[in-house]
């Protein structure tokens, strides 16, 4: 699949309650993590938009911003939805703004794993990542049904539209920074990814 027709969407519209701040914002050897997801996501795409709900002057100083439909924080299907709703391409590769070495293949990977489906996300040896997955804008009528239903599991969504999972070798590679802690340990364990 050739990246032209795939859009990028960087999640970025949680609370970040763990993290004590808009966890897209927060710097890693002075440049926000959204900076660093978005570096390592424009070679896999065509184009990149952040799914924000708040501090939306920041992100959109570089970027298309896309809020969620309903404003009452509901998860990453929320920010899907409303990222699938307004994408070009026919695809749409969502990463989260919390998983900064994310594989560098993702894109291509995940498109080749497909299998005719509609949608695959990505697991390791140790769990899956539905954060981390491709999905066509085909099935925003779906994933509007789930969401009015009261629904907001997206493993429970991606099972229900048989969605494929594709395996990465490479753990480390989802680790995701979800407090102060892990930032600090991810600084120390990656000095070169940081610079």
């Amino acid at each position: 699949m050739d990246r032209n027709s795939i859009t990028g969407v960087i999640l970025a519209g949680g609370r970040s309650s763990r993290m004590g701040e808009d966890k897209g914002l927060v710097e890693i050897n002075g440049r926000p993590l959204f900076e660093l997801i978005a570096e390592r996501l424009r070679p896999q795409v065509g184009e990149i938009l952040i799914s924000c709900n708040q501090n939306s002057e920041r992100y959109g100083k570089d970027f298309h911003t896309v809020p969620d439909i309903e404003q009452d924080f509901s998860g990453p299907l929320a920010g899907m939805l409303a990222a699938l709703s307004v994408s070009k391409t026919e695809w749409v590769l969502f990463v989260p703004c919390d998983v900064p070495a994310f594989p560098a293949d993702l894109s291509e990977s995940l498109s080749a794993g497909l299998s005719g489906q509609k949608a695959a996300y990505a697991r390791d040896t140790e769990r899956e990542h539905p954060t981390l997955c491709l999905l066509n804008r085909s099935l925003v009528p779906a994933l509007t049904a789930y969401l009015e239903n009261g629904d907001r599991k997206l493993m429970i969504f991606l099972h229900d539209i048989g969605a494929k999972s594709v395996f990465f070798g490479e753990s480390k590679a989802f680790s995701n920074l979800n407090t102060p802690e892990d930032v600090a340990l991810w600084k120390t364990r990656n000095k070169d990814l940081s610079r």
